[in-house]
Formats: structure tokens, C-alpha cells, sequence
């Protein structure tokens, strides 16, 4: 480290010559800066005279090495004290967004509750609907106790009484008509007589 007599030789160490980051050394020399302020300060309160130039490079002289050492510490710990509130500040600010967001779309889906409810409700109708005709239509099969097979049989007995009942309709027209026409030809065939 290089003789201190003045502020340029504090800059040129903790900023200019330096291997940290510039804004590192930037506040590492405000806050030397501000040790030095407060020296004048006190210095003038206690003799009500303003130091001279010369008693303020005996100030910088008189700091020892360590003193650069500390003031960059002060400088990490402000810097990180920084961050810290940077990053909460964003972080609450993100979680105020994110609320306000999960609150205005819950109103938003509260709006659309009741056309939303109508439709659930026609829907469970219909549902019913279909459930219980199902059921229905199982409980008679199975009282009926109708197989596949016997639904066919069923169905061929009936067509079969049809065609059964057909015939025999058929022919009893059939025969009416016969006995209508032999009828006529009796009745004329008597007539004749």
C-alpha cells in the first residue's frame, strides 16, 4: 500500500488500482470519505476552527493499512445489505403481483359460476336420464329373463304366427270368397229351377 496524504491517493488505491468491481471500490471510498467528514465535523465542534490542509494530510497519514481493509469490509457488508433489500423488495413486490393476479382471476371464475353451474346441472339430468333408462332396460331383460337367443326365438315365433295367422286369414277370405261366388251361382242356379 502507498502513502495516503489525500483523497485522490484513497481513490486511486480502492478504485483506480484495485481488483475488485468498480462500484465495490466506489463505496469503499465514500465510506473512508465519510470518516473524514466526521473529523472535520468533530474537529470544528470541539475547537470552533476548520482544520487546514496541513492537518488534514497529517489525518490521512495517520491512518494505519488496516484502515483501507476495513472500510472495504463495511463496503462488502453495505453492498450485500443492499442486495438484500433489493431482492426483497423485488421479491414482495412479485408475491403482491402473483396475489393480485390469483385474486382477479378468482373473481373472474366467480363471474362465470352460474352459467357454468347451469350447464353441470344439465348435464347430471341428462346423465340420470341415460343412467336410468339403462337400468331399466337391464332390470326387464333380466326379469324376463331373455337371452340373445331368446329374443330371437321370440322373434321367429312371431313371425312365424304371422305368416300362421296370414294363412289362415288368407284362406278363410279365400273361402269366403268361394262360398260368395258359389253362393251367387246357387242362387242363380235356383233361380233357374
Amino acid at each position: 500500500m502507498a502513502q495516503i496524504t489525500n483523497s485522490d491517493d484513497v481513490y486511486k488505491e480502492l478504485v483506480e488500482d484495485s481488483q475488485e468491481a468498480w462500484l465495490y471500490g466506489l463505496v469503499a471510498f465514500a465510506i473512508f470519505e465519510e470518516q473524514r467528514i466526521e473529523w472535520l465535523k468533530h474537529v470544528e465542534e470541539t475547537t470552533g476552527q476548520v482544520p487546514t490542509s496541513e492537518e488534514i494530510e497529517n489525518w490521512y497519514r495517520q491512518k494505519p493499512p488496516g484502515t483501507i481493509l476495513r472500510v472495504k469490509g463495511d463496503a462488502e457488508a453495505a453492498l450485500a445489505a443492499f442486495i438484500n433489500e433489493s431482492v426483497e423488495e423485488a421479491v414482495k413486490a412479485e408475491q403482491e403481483k402473483i396475489l393480485e393476479s390469483a385474486i382477479l382471476s378468482e373473481v373472474r371464475l366467480a363471474r362465470r359460476f352460474w352459467p357454468q353451474f347451469g350447464i353441470n346441472v344439465a348435464g347430471g339430468l341428462v346423465g340420470a336420464i341415460v343412467f336410468s333408462a339403462i337400468l331399466v332396460i337391464l332390470a326387464t331383460t333380466l326379469v324376463a329373463n331373455v337371452s340373445p337367443m331368446g329374443i330371437y326365438k321370440l322373434y321367429q315365433g312371431q313371425v312365424s304366427q304371422e305368416s300362421k295367422s296370414g294363412k289362415e286369414n288368407s284362406q278363410s277370405r279365400s273361402d269366403e270368397q268361394a262360398g260368395g261366388v258359389s253362393g251367387i251361382k246357387g242362387a242363380s242356379g235356383s233361380e233357374k229351377q
